[in-house]
């Protein structure tokens, strides 16, 4: 065998690994890529202020902040927009990794990891279509005897979860419960007081609606992980970090007042 075919050998050998070297280091390229996005479940129901869209552009408060943490982390942001029910079970059986607005109650921690702090606290507020008998003084045990309506698979905290009324007239949405005491088709319905003041339906029957108060209650607003996907406590941890960094920022409370949420 000459000089030449042993060069040439060579040179092919040489050719053949390095497209390996080169195909491996696509693949891991990938594969971090992929590892760096982060699949955001939200509601196809828009939930101003947290979550809405605004000139076909993704908006709302909870987004933003969502956005200033991914950018700390290097995350890349997969949003899905899912009706609220499969939102919950997208992100409990892994296939979507967090929640952006969720309350934490005791069956829910069994099902996600929650960042270790909140980053926004909402008012349960009791609204009533006017004209509103009701006297209300914030004696939950006076509603006993009240038709109340809720929305369909939504959380209130622990404390109005477990709260026994007469009768709860259940909805598909915010929207669709704003529009009942509108039309008094409903007399007395709960709601986040952060979203009744952001509610377009509520704006436009501003003489309709009274909000009821002191507050029913006041919960922490989280980010919720799955515990099914490929996140971990550690990751949770980082999040976190990163969380608190951006709460402790000029531009946290330039959100907060841009949103009128200070």
């Amino acid at each position: 065998m000459d000089s030449k075919t042993i060069y040439r050998q060579r040179r092919r050998r040489w050719l053949i690994w390095h497209s390996y070297f080169l195909l491996a280091g696509l693949l891991l390229m990938l594969f971090q890529l992929h590892a760096q996005a982060l699949r955001v479940a939200i509601s196809t129901e828009d939930y101003p202020p947290f979550y809405y869209q605004q000139a076909d552009k993704l908006s709302g408060f909870s987004v933003e902040v969502m956005q200033a943490v991914a950018l700390q982390l290097g995350l890349t942001l997969r949003w899905q927009r899912l009706p609220w029910n499969r939102v919950v079970q997208h992100v409990a059986s892994g296939k979507a990794d967090v929640i952006t607005v969720l309350y934490k109650t005791e069956n829910r921690t069994s099902q996600f990891y929650y960042s270790a702090q909140s980053y926004l606290r909402d008012p349960i507020v009791l609204l009533c279509a006017q004209p509103c008998p009701l006297q209300f003084d914030g004696n939950l045990a006076s509603l006993a005897q009240q038709p109340v309506a809720a929305v369909r698979g939504f959380s209130y905290g622990d404390l109005l979860d477990a709260a026994e009324f007469s009768k709860v007239a259940l909805v598909e949405s915010d929207p669709m419960l704003f529009k009942m005491l509108s039309n008094r088709r409903v007399q007395l319905g709960i709601a986040s007081l952060l979203t009744a003041r952001h509610s377009a339906e509520l704006q436009q029957a501003a003489d309709k609606v009274k909000v009821l108060q002191p507050p029913l209650d006041f919960v922490d607003i989280y980010f919720a992980f799955s515990r099914q996907s490929a996140i971990t406590p550690e990751f949770v941890a980082k999040f976190d970090q990163a969380l608190q960094r951006y709460k402790s920022s000029a531009a946290y409370t330039a959100l907060l007042q841009r949103y009128q949420l200070h």
